[in-house]
């Protein structure tokens, strides 16, 4: 049941036309894409896959809810560099006239809005929540009054490995973050170089500030649900305790 509901989401028509457009006839036809639900293709531009092709490496306008979704948006005129595994959520908008790396398995969940004029480069296992907003220009140019100076309105931004952006997001230009960041929602903004920071640092706020440490997301669906059914059994204990022997990284991967 669960696969044919995979296969009447899926838009098969918009799956062929993207891999053999993107990708050529022989390639194509291996499907690294599959697009779901209503999608708008302006231009697929230039998308070279760095990893080893599998079927559905890349999914586009993801619906993991009962609602129906709006349309999907992929315009790129530019490059776009994937390494593994990429989720697009529906009603996000992928705009992209510079360069855009993808470091793989990451999330840009539903309606999350990508515009990028220069280069965006986001680091392996890093997601996106949604609705977030990612932008590395301010789409117009201002003239300083005194000197007659209009400064350039874009700059690269560079998001580390293993970082999670809670939903409602905004990540301006000139964004730089270090691994392992936590940025909490909702409307946190994020508009200058956070590198020097310590990995397992948690942000927020409008501009976001650090306001913890030594936090790290948990990416492993079996054990998260397994901890939040242990809260529900247990209502009364105020902690869960992870083995002290674990490897964080195993506990905390995807």
């Amino acid at each position: 049941m669960i696969k044919l509901k995979a296969l009447l989401e899926k838009n098969l028509l918009a799956t062929l036309l993207f891999n053999i457009k993107a990708f050529g006839l022989t390639k194509g036809l291996q499907f690294p894409v599959y697009v779901y639900g209503h999608i708008k293709m302006n231009s697929i531009g230039n998308i070279v896959i760095k990893c080893p092709i599998t079927r559905g490496l890349i999914k586009i306008g993801v619906n993991h809810e009962t609602v129906a979704a709006p349309y999907t948006i992929f315009e790129n005129k530019g490059t776009v560099e994937i390494y593994g595994r990429l989720l697009i959520g529906y009603g996000s908008v992928f705009n992209n006239s510079g360069t855009v790396i993808l470091r793989g398995n990451n999330l840009l969940s539903n309606k999350v809005e990508l515009d990028i004029r220069t280069r965006l480069d986001v680091g392996e296992n890093t997601f996106v929540g949604f609705e977030s907003h990612i932008y590395d220009s301010d789409f117009h140019n201002v003239v300083d009054v005194s000197t007659h100076r209009v400064y350039r309105n874009c700059a690269p931004i560079v998001l580390g490995k293993f970082n999670w952006f809670g939903g409602n997001t905004f990540i301006k230009k000139g964004t730089v973050t270090p691994n392992y960041l936590i940025v909490a929602s909702p409307n946190s903004l994020l508009a200058k170089d956070y590198s020097t920071l310590p990995p397992y640092t948690v942000l927020a706020g409008c501009p976001a500030k650090p306001v913890k440490q030594g936090i790290r997301r948990i990416y492993n669906y079996t054990l998260d649900s397994e901890i939040s059914n242990y809260f529900i059994q247990h209502p009364e204990e105020k902690y869960y305790q992870v083995d002290e022997q674990a490897d964080l990284d195993d506990i905390c991967r995807y």
